[in-house]
Parts: structure tokens; C-alpha cells; sequence
């Protein structure tokens, strides 16, 4: 029975919001946070994984990434080459790397490409119109994505140095290790383990990369030394785990542990071949040992986490009794947050519109069910005390924590949401004097086609600026307000432009602190069906709100436009949190059939059970914490330096010459 509760718990991921799908629009440069493959139309279905595979490939053939963004259509204020090289640009794409841009409604397509991508011109063309093409024009997207990057590959392989260029020499980030190694050769196996790196963590540590070859090979021999040791002990505390709890609560434990083998085997022979009779430049072995000791940190944070899960459970069968009480205790004050959460959810209902409360007009709903959950495994877990089987009863007791972590954390969003749209209403009147104060500044100066432009959209946003979903309206302000202050910014002395985004800032900046807030809550609330875009947004917010945070006082400026790109990215990740958990409860959705699942039967316990997000199968799979963390740095962005190219079908091409940030180029339709 509790193996087809945690089946439930497993597949079903918090998801109660259901609303109808937004229609299309011209999609702005996207920020990829570290995807190779970024599909905002749905068109691969299910075909991604083919994709990456492709990519994969082309990254063994050359060292040379290939990222992939499918979206509707490109913003018009852009050509599809800006838009591409700005997409680049946010992303932190390198010198080696390119970017596949295509918009599926306006049957249009175009690359960024790097300098130092191992491809000349011609193969790059040829790729296009030979491979790419052909296949969009029937509407094979998977397919023509594909045929891209083998074309590509096949290139890379039919000649030691395509277009000239050294497949040894990337300038910047890891140094690549020359095809010439072969299949067989430690190469090999460096190129996997870097390649999975960047795809799981990112590339390593700027402390890594700054060590000689001498320091990274005792480091590699360090971390190879401890994961071994590592695995040993955690194979140990899987069997106690096993003969405490059973197997069906350990599963996530042994697939985690599972993968860290093979991680430190990979690893391991990697570093067995830079010993062998085959000696390998200095650049080689930097390489394979980045490779080798970013496999290991990957390995450590899996066992880590299943280590703490562990200990999490363990340390509620030490003290059952006590753990049992307050988690009773607990339970007992939630009656009194869900009366106070459903008279707010009342009053913001009357007070603003649906979509400024959508996040949270389920949520005392999804509380009561949380509560009926915890009371069922409180009720098991006294009942399993009674009887001697203390791990069961621990198990329960710890679903219990989590039921009620939940709810608490539902709760709080309303009263965070209603605080936050209070704040913003006030805000957007102060935003709306700063708008209207800038277009009268406007007015005394001579007029350009950008400063009109700039004046228009202020204009109109004025006008049609919302109260009802304020929120909104302050984002949209804001950025026309930051759009004309640009225009502006040539004709003011600079104290005055701090002066001004020193006042927008601390709006601006607690607007983002509480979007983030309000997204972390629901990413929690909802984590069973919320994916990695989400996730990712939600961490470059929180990066891009500590940049703005840490420079406000000596870049105001800057710190602005870090604080509006925090604000822009947590309601992105909020939105596409929501996006996923609509298609999870979707009918046709992966878990459609198994609602109604749970421990009695009926509908409520398999919703009610999929709100702890996957507690069993695993409980012991790290699941449980909350949080987010982000690195980055605020990327430099810029528009286009050239003009369309012509709208017929094919490809045209744009060299490095013509385009300010030193990346080739080609597009067209299809």
C-alpha cells in the first residue's frame, strides 16, 4: 500500500492551477541559463533528447558547442541575426560556441556563430541549405536540427583544421583536446566528462582553471581518492538504509549512488590513460584532468544529497516520540493560517484582477488537502509506534513534516502576494510620475527617430498601465521609463541620471526581492512539476538581484538594470513553473491517468499525496530542502549592426567584419 501511495506521490507534482495557454508573441532574446536545447513552442515533442544527442556529436567531432532556441517569433524591434547575437550575447556563449536560432510562425531561422566555432563559412552555408532547410520546410523540426549538426560534425571529421581554424586553441574556457587523440585515448574520455559537466553543472570553477597542470593533477588525484572512499561508505549506509526502511523509500538513494559509480569509473580511467605510454601535451592533460575532477564534484553533490536526506530520516526514528509531537503541534496551528489565507485569497479577489492572483488562488485548497494528507500519515505513524515498526512510523512521520512544510509555505505566498501587489500599487503611481516626468523632459529636446520611438511606447504604457494587476504594469513601466531615460541619458548631467535610478532602484529592487519570493514559494509549493527552465530563471534572478544588491551603492545605474533583470526573470520563472504544471495536470499530460490514485482510492489522496513532491522513491533523493542558488555575472547586451537579409528562401551570410561582436552569422526563411 505505501508502495503505490509513493508511486502517486512521485507522479502526480503539485499541480492545481489549470488556464487556458496564452496566445503567441514575438519573443524577446532569451537568457538559455545553460540549456543546449531551449524548445517555447513545443514543436520537438518529446525529440529533445534525439537533439542533444546530435549536439553531443558535434561536440565530441570538434570541441565545439551548438545551441539550439526554438520560439514563435523574434521581436520585432530586431532582425533575426540581432536577435540571435543578442541571445548569444545574454547567454554567455563563447568563442567556440553557436546558436541556432528558429521562429516557427514567421517561418524564419538564424545563427550566431563564434569566432573560433571550427567551421568555415562555406560549411556553415552548406549545413543550411542542404540540411537544415529542407527539413523545416516540411515542418521536420527535430529532423532538421539534426541534419544541421551532423552536416556540421561530418565537416568537422572529413578534415584535420575545417576553415582554417586550430581545433586545439579555443580561446578561453576549457582547452580542447585534439581530435588526433583518438577514440581510445584519455581524449576520449575527457570529452565526455567535460561534455556532461557543462551540460549538469556548468563550467568549473575559475580556481580550477587558474591552477597549473602539476596543481590540477594532485587535485585530481585528491578528489579521486575521496570519492572512492566516498562510495564505499555510502554503499555501507545504503544497506542500513535498506534494513531500516526497505527498498521502495531507498530507491533514489541507489540510482543516485548508481550514477556516481559510473561517474568515478569514467573518471578513473581517464586518468589511467594519461599514465599510459601515449604522453599528451600540457594542454591535453589540462583538459582531461578538468574533466576529471568536475566528474568528481558532480559525484560528490549526488551522494551529498542522499546522505542528508538519510540523516534527515534517521534523526526522526531516534526521537520518534518527540519528532511525532511537534510535527502534531504543528498540525494543530495550521487550521488557524488556512482560515486566515482564504479570507485574503477573498479579498485580493475583490481587489485586483485574476491574473495579478493566479499564482495563489489555489492555495487553500491545495493547504486543505496538504492537511488531510498529514493527518492520514500522523494517524499511520501513531499507529505504527504502537505496534513496534518505529521505521515505518518514522517514515511517516516525516511525510507528515514535509505535508506540513507545504502547507505552511502555501500559506505564506498568500500573505507575501498580498503584501507584494499592496507595495507594487503604491510603487507604480511613484514609477507613473517618473514616466510622466521624463516624456515633459522629452518634449524640450530635439527629437531623433529613437527618442520618438522611445517617447511613443512611454506614452502608450501610461495610458494603458493597470492597477488591477500592478505587478505587471510597474514591470512594464519601469522598462519604458529605463528605455527613455537611455534616450535621455545624453543630455543629462550625470548626477541626475543616479539621482534618478537611485530612486527607481529600491522600487525596482523590492519588486524583484518579492517576485523572487513569490516564485521560490510556488517553484517549493509545486516542485514535482516544475522543470529545469523554471528553475533556472529563478536562479539568474536571484544572481542578478544580488549583483544589483552588492553594487547599488557605488553603480546605481547598473544596479538598476541588474534589479529590472532579476524582476524580468523571476516572473518568467514563475510563468513557466505555471506552464508546467498546467501540462503535467493536463488530461493528456504524463500523470492524466493516475489522478485519483492515493491511499483511498478516490481523487483527493493522489493530488493531495503528489503535493510533497516526490517524497518516497525518493524520499531519500535530496528532495526535501528548498532553496535556489545562482552564479553569474551581468552580460553585456547589444542589438543589430547590420541590416535584414533578403526575406526569400535560402541563406545569406554574415562575416565577423559586419557585426560589432565579432560573431559570423547567416538566416533567411524557409
Amino acid at each position: 500500500m505505501r508502495h503505490r501511495r509513493i508511486l502517486a506521490l512521485t507522479a502526480l507534482s503539485a499541480g492545481l492551477l489549470a488556464a487556458s495557454a496564452a496566445p503567441a508573441a514575438a519573443a524577446p532574446p532569451v537568457d538559455l541559463a545553460g540549456a543546449y536545447v531551449l524548445d517555447e513552442t513545443g514543436v520537438l515533442d518529446g525529440r529533445i533528447p534525439s537533439v542533444e544527442q546530435a549536439i553531443d556529436r558535434l561536440f565530441d567531432a570538434g570541441g565545439a558547442a551548438l545551441y539550439v532556441v526554438i520560439v514563435d517569433r523574434f521581436e520585432g524591434s530586431l532582425d533575426s541575426l540581432a536577435w540571435a547575437d543578442e541571445t548569444a550575447a545574454i547567454s554567455g556563449l563563447g568563442d567556440r560556441d553557436a546558436l541556432l536560432a528558429i521562429a516557427v510562425d514567421d517561418r524564419e531561422y538564424a545563427t550566431s556563430v563564434g569566432s573560433a566555432f571550427p567551421a568555415s563559412d562555406a560549411e556553415l552555408t552548406a549545413a543550411e541549405t542542404d540540411a537544415l532547410i529542407p527539413e523545416l520546410r516540411e515542418d521536420r523540426w527535430a529532423e532538421g536540427i539534426i541534419a544541421y549538426a551532423d552536416s556540421l560534425t561530418a565537416a568537422l571529421t572529413s578534415g584535420a583544421e575545417p576553415g582554417g581554424t586550430p581545433v586545439d586553441g579555443a580561446s578561453g574556457g576549457i582547452p580542447i583536446v585534439p581530435i588526433a587523440l583518438g577514440v581510445g585515448g584519455a581524449g576520449a574520455i575527457a570529452w565526455f566528462l567535460i561534455a556532461r559537466a557543462r551540460r549538469k553543472k556548468g563550467p568549473v570553477t575559475a580556481e580550477v582553471e587558474q591552477q597549473s597542470v602539476a596543481e590540477l593533477d594532485q587535485s585530481a588525484s585528491r578528489r579521486l581518492v575521496q570519492l572512492d572512499d566516498a562510495l564505499t561508505t555510502s554503499e555501507q549506509e545504503l544497506g542500513f538504509a535498506e534494513a531500516q526502511f526497505g527498498a521502495a523509500p531507498t530507491e533514489g538513494f541507489r540510482t543516485a549512488l548508481t550514477q556516481a559509480k559510473s561517474l568515478v569509473a569514467d573518471a578513473f580511467r581517464a586518468r589511467r590513460e594519461l599514465d599510459d605510454e601515449n604522453p599528451e601535451t600540457d594542454e591535453q592533460k589540462r583538459a582531461a584532468l578538468i574533466g576529471i575532477i568536475a566528474a568528481c564534484d558532480e559525484a560528490d553533490a549526488l551522494l551529498e544529497a542522499q546522505e542528508e536526506a538519510f540523516e534527515a530520516l534517521r534523526d526522526v526514528e531516534q526521537d520518534l516520540p518527540a519528532a511525532l509531537a511537534a510535527v502534531t503541534a504543528a498540525r494543530n496551528e495550521a487550521p488557524g493560517a488556512l482560515d486566515t489565507a482564504e479570507a485574503t485569497v477573498e479579498r485580493l479577489r475583490a481587489d485586483f484582477g485574476a491574473t495579478a492572483i493566479a499564482s495563489v488562488v489555489d492555495a487553500p485548497a491545495q493547504a486543505r488537502r496538504l492537511l488531510e494528507l498529514a493527518d492520514a500519515e500522523l494517524a499511520e505513524a501513531a499507529a505504527n509506534q504502537q505496534g513496534g515498526r518505529t521505521s515505518e512510523a518514522a517514515i511517516d512521520v516525516r511525510s507528515a513534516q514535509l505535508a506540513i512544510a507545504q502547507l505552511t509555505s502555501a500559506t505564506a505566498a498568500v500573505e507575501r502576494l498580498a503584501t507584494e501587489l499592496a507595495a507594487a500599487r503604491a510603487a507604480l503611481a511613484a514609477q507613473q510620475d517618473d514616466l510622466r516626468a521624463g516624456i515633459a523632459a522629452a518634449g524640450a529636446l530635439p527629437t531623433s527617430a529613437a527618442l520618438a520611438s522611445a517617447l511613443a511606447a512611454a506614452e502608450s504604457t501610461l495610458a494603458s498601465a493597470d492597477a488591477a494587476d500592478p505587478i505587471a504594469a510597474l514591470e512594464r513601466v519601469v522598462t519604458v521609463d529605463r528605455e527613455l531615460d537611455t534616450q535621455l541619458a545624453g543630455a543629462r548631467e550625470e548626477s541626475e541620471r543616479r539621482a534618478k535610478a537611485e530612486a527607481a532602484l529600491e522600487r525596482t529592487l523590492a519588486s524583484a526581492r518579492s517576485r523572487i519570493l513569490s516564485a521560490a514559494e510556488y517553484v517549493t509549493a509545486h516542485r514535482g512539476a516544475v522543470g529545469a527552465d523554471a528553475r533556472a530563471r529563478l536562479a539568474e534572478a536571484q544572481a542578478q538581484e544580488q549583483i544589483a544588491s552588492d553594487t547599488k551603492a557605488t553603480d546605481p545605474v547598473g544596479a538598476l538594470s541588474a534589479a529590472q533583470r532579476a524582476l524580468d526573470l523571476a516572473g518568467q520563472a514563475l510563468q513557466s513553473a505555471e506552464n508546467d504544471v498546467r501540462a503535467t495536470m493536463s488530461p493528456s499530460g504524463p500523470v492524466g491517468g493516475l489522478i485519483g490514485g492515493g491511499r483511498s482510492g478516490g481523487g483527493g489522496g493522489g493530488i493531495s499525496e503528489a503535493l510533497i513532491g516526490g517524497l518516497i522513491g525518493g524520499l531519500l533523493s535530496g528532495g526535501g530542502g528548498g532553496g535556489f542558488s545562482g552564479g553569474g555575472s551581468s552580460r553585456p547586451r547589444f542589438g543589430s549592426s547590420g541590416g535584414r537579409r533578403p526575406s526569400g528562401g535560402g541563406s545569406s551570410r554574415r562575416s565577423s567584419s559586419g557585426r560589432s561582436s565579432g560573431r559570423r552569422g547567416g538566416g533567411g526563411r524557409f
